[in-house]
């Protein structure tokens, strides 16, 4: 995904597959998170934990890229 680009989506571990970067994810309640994607590292499991089936999608948007700071670590930059 491009910076700010947005998606719905049903399924986040799905979504992010192979992402870099830091997103922002609101719930079909409302709730927001962020999480943060590194390259060769996955989501392995997100389940929902209502107790009605999650029948509206989750909002993903990307809000900063991965960039690497002069040590040779990662770290976020926002727009």
């Amino acid at each position: 995904m491009k910076l700010n680009d947005s998606i719905t989506t049903y399924d986040i571990a799905e979504a992010l597959q192979g992402e870099q970067g830091k997103f922002e994810v609101t719930s079909p309640t409302g709730e927001r998170y962020f999480v943060t994607c590194h390259p060769g590292h996955s989501i392995s499991s997100i389940e929902w934990a209502g107790s009605e089936p999650n029948l509206q999608p989750f909002l993903v948007r990307k809000v900063a890229q991965p960039v690497t700071s002069s040590e040779g670590r990662k770290r976020s930059a926002a727009a």
